[in-house]
């Protein structure tokens, strides 16, 4: 009973990062900055449960593999060298996305992106940055390290997404939720 329930909070774990990388994205390309309807970004959607089902197989797998003996945390070995390179990938789009929305804002939009591109900045180079930081660690301490590095990443995203949505800050003011 035990196992099905860390694989399964493994995997909803795995979903909330997917579930922020793609809001992030969806944000920088230019929604709710440029336009307030899904509109030309419908593509996003597909996108985002691929980027969703590829994270879910790659957790599956390492599950698969965590009884080996060699093995020290989940986001060891192969899995976790791919969810580094994707990481950096999604990172890539990310940056790609707030240029492409910057240069269709105004002066007010550009300032607001270029927080909002040093905020994701941090998000998507956290997990690259963990993943590598605890490979300097004994390996009986790596998997505390990745656990503990993870969960401080994402409570601080959500504390910085909370600031940013339920507030009416920078981003109110430049969406089109203002209007």
């Amino acid at each position: 009973g035990m196992k099905a329930l860390e694989v399964f909070s493994e995997i909803l774990f795995m979903v909330s990062q997917v579930t922020q990388t793609s809001l992030l994205i969806l944000i920088a390309l230019g929604y709710t900055l440029l336009q307030s309807q899904i509109g030309e970004l419908d593509l996003m959607i597909p996108m985002c449960f691929m980027v969703g089902v590829i994270h879910i197989m790659l957790v599956g797998f390492g599950k698969i593999k965590d009884d080996a003996s060699y093995k020290f945390h989940e986001n060891e070995g192969v899995v976790g060298w791919i969810l580094l390179v994707l990481r950096v990938l999604l990172y890539v789009w990310f940056l790609w996305a707030v240029q492409s929305s910057a240069a269709e804002g105004g002066t007010r939009l550009r300032q607001f992106l270029g927080q909002f591109r040093a905020a994701g900045s941090i998000y998507f180079l956290a997990y690259p940055a963990i993943f590598l930081l605890t490979k300097c660690f004994a390996p009986y301490w790596q998997h505390a390290v990745m656990s503990v590095g993870l969960m401080i990443m994402q409570m601080g995203s959500n504390v910085w997404l909370r600031a940013l949505f339920l507030t009416r800050g920078e981003y109110f003011k430049v969406s089109t939720l203002s209007s």
